[in-house]
């Protein structure tokens, strides 16, 4: 039999019950702290995981089964005259070049010019045009050193070579514009003119790493954000 003396000791012992209490706050504020530590990495990783996993999953549908003209004239001239890869990683410098003849332009504009009646010239140009042109290139998902029309620098065989290093700033089929400087002179009046010769289409390759370089500012924000959430959790569960 058992005595009820001892049975009441026991469970009026107020040390027991203390240490009960004790120990299951202990296990408590283990599992809040556990849990705080977790959230803010879990939320670190989904955060660093999804942007990537859709930009690469985009970037498969955007140049799936796609085709495209590396070199699109704008005006008759040859292809050649485009130099331009046909596929960049991003924010990677690659070089493009335009060479011309442009006394040849020049006098292929100015023949288009004298045959084409009022309203349907070339681009809009009248006048006499002179050979002395200036290029320029634009993109707007490019980073390019010396922007801006650019002055003849470079002849060799009596065409004249532009060269500008550019870096593509987003993944996917990319656009960079050629562009023509020219001045026309009609009734002693000179007009500058600006012609679209080509466009090249450059497929570019996402690249994870130096995203993660150029947007930095991004990572460290997100970590004050967690930080200050694991902070307020601390003090809560305390």
């Amino acid at each position: 039999m058992s005595n009820p003396d001892s049975n009441h000791h026991q469970s009026t012992d107020p040390n027991s019950n203390n240490t009960e209490a004790k120990n299951t706050e202990e296990n408590t504020m283990k599992s809040s702290t556990n849990t705080s530590l977790v959230m803010p990495v879990a939320l670190l990783l989904v955060l660093l995981v999804i942007p990537f996993s859709i930009n690469s999953f985009m970037h498969m549908l955007a140049n799936k089964n796609q085709f495209v003209h590396p070199v699109i004239m704008k005006i008759p001239l040859a292809s050649s005259v485009i130099t331009a890869p046909k596929e960049a990683q991003q924010y990677q410098n690659i070089e493009v070049k335009l060479r011309v003849d442009t006394d040849q332009l020049a006098k292929f504009i100015n023949e288009l010019v004298s045959i084409s009646s009022a309203g349907t010239s070339i681009q809009g140009i009248t006048g006499y045009v002179s050979p002395q042109m200036q290029a320029e290139i634009a993109g707007e998902n490019f980073r390019i050193e010396n922007p801006g029309p650019q002055r003849q620098m470079y002849i060799l065989n009596d065409a004249t070579e532009w060269t500008w290093q550019v870096a593509p700033q987003s993944s996917g089929t990319q656009k960079i514009i050629f562009k023509m400087h020219v001045t026309s002179t009609e009734r002693d009046q000179q007009k500058t003119h600006e012609i679209e010769l080509a466009e090249a289409n450059i497929i570019v390759e996402s690249n994870p790493l130096m995203w993660m370089v150029y947007n930095w500012w991004i990572f460290a924000l997100i970590g004050l954000i967690l930080f200050g959430g694991w902070k307020a959790l601390r003090r809560y569960n305390v």
